[in-house]
């Protein structure tokens, strides 16, 4: 598809100089082949916006350049050639681009017909194949283009469902730690002050490591720039004790254990099983406060399985699916694992969660 104005002036002007040169000059009658020449080639300045018109108009023109007197030329036909291709590939509906087609049949009939003398099965053959080849051509590269447009459509909305997720778990950690953090300073800060500044501090901290966090996804939204600063790697499950500290500060307690051999873990995969483990621990926090809450991480030979659990949540009551819950599942579906998560029986919660590795 010809995309740029520039590239239809080079192509106009290109096919009219190939035009004249190969057509010549009827020097008694100057003005009217210029006329001729002129309808034959400037409708080409149409292939961007109105190509089926540039099409009908050539089909018109050329007969009239051949009545003329003037010999035909397989080089005459490239204008032809160019609108039926920009017609194929116009972003209309197929019968619109359809009427191009036109062309081939006119020119079959007069070949047929008589009426263009001095034409054999050759002509016919090249009108038959070269138009209705170059029509096609056009209509092939269009359906290439729609389908490449719909794939980075989709990419986009992946890349926006993936950011939703990341400042999701990275906003409700930070807001659920803050929140259970600021009723305990309110509840402190006459009767124990000291309790009641450490809470303050909790919250100082988490705010400015989520806002860091946040910063470090954002710039994935920005072009890169060779002499931009090297941005912080994504967390991982080497940081999870990094996080279990977060939540201890919030009251609840956190056990961790590691079982199998440890290994370097895909990006990606690593970033999921982090956020998977973060978005548990803020239900933990914001829906069992004060309970304790257990995380394993178990390396197995072609696996890693995740589990996180809480004790009875008390009156808080359990856990009911949300957006978090939701994007655990999706983080996990991703990489082909297995989530599960509901009451473990014991009146606490637990997720589960296997990634093939």
């Amino acid at each position: 598809m010809i995309r740029s104005w520039r590239a239809v002036l080079a192509v106009t002007v290109v096919l009219t100089a190939v035009f004249v040169v190969s057509g010549g000059w009827d020097r008694a009658h100057v003005a009217r082949d210029v006329v001729l020449i002129a309808l034959n080639t400037l409708p080409l300045l149409l292939l961007r916006h109105q190509p089926v018109a540039a099409v009908l108009v050539i089909c018109a023109a050329y007969p009239a350049w051949l009545v003329a007197g003037h010999e035909a030329s397989m080089f005459q036909s490239l204008p032809m050639l160019a609108a039926l291709y920009a017609s194929g590939a116009w972003a209309k509906p197929l019968w619109v681009r359809a009427i191009a087609l036109v062309a081939p049949v006119w020119c079959l009939y007069a070949v047929l017909s008589g009426w263009w003398e001095g034409a054999g099965l050759g002509d016919v053959g090249y009108i038959v194949v070269m138009f209705v080849l170059m029509w096609t051509l056009g209509v092939v590269v269009a359906a290439l283009e729609a389908a490449r447009r719909e794939l980075a459509d989709r990419a986009v909305l992946d890349e926006r469902a993936r950011i939703a997720r990341e400042l999701h778990d990275v906003i409700a950690h930070a807001m659920s730690v803050i929140t259970v953090r600021a009723g305990v300073g309110a509840h402190l800060i006459e009767s124990r002050p000291r309790e009641a500044a450490e809470a303050l501090s909790v919250i100082e901290r988490t705010g400015r490591e989520a806002l860091t966090e946040m910063r470090r996804m954002l710039t994935v939204l920005r072009d890169p720039h060779p002499h931009a600063p090297q941005q912080l790697p994504q967390p991982g499950l080497a940081d999870v004790l990094t996080l279990v500290e977060h939540v201890r500060a919030a009251g609840v307690a956190v056990a961790v254990t590691t079982a199998g051999k440890v290994r370097a873990l895909p990006a990606g995969l690593d970033l999921a099983a982090y956020r998977i483990i973060q978005e548990a621990l803020t239900n933990v926090v914001k829906h069992a406060p004060g309970t304790k809450a257990t995380i394993l991480m178990r390396y197995q030979d072609e696996a890693l399985r995740l589990e996180i659990g809480n004790a009875a949540s008390g009156p808080a009551g359990p856990i009911t699916p949300g957006q978090g819950m939701r994007g655990m599942a999706e983080r996990a579906a991703l990489y082909d694992g297995n989530f599960e998560a509901g009451p473990d029986g014991e009146g606490g919660f637990r997720v589960a969660v296997t990634f093939p590795t």
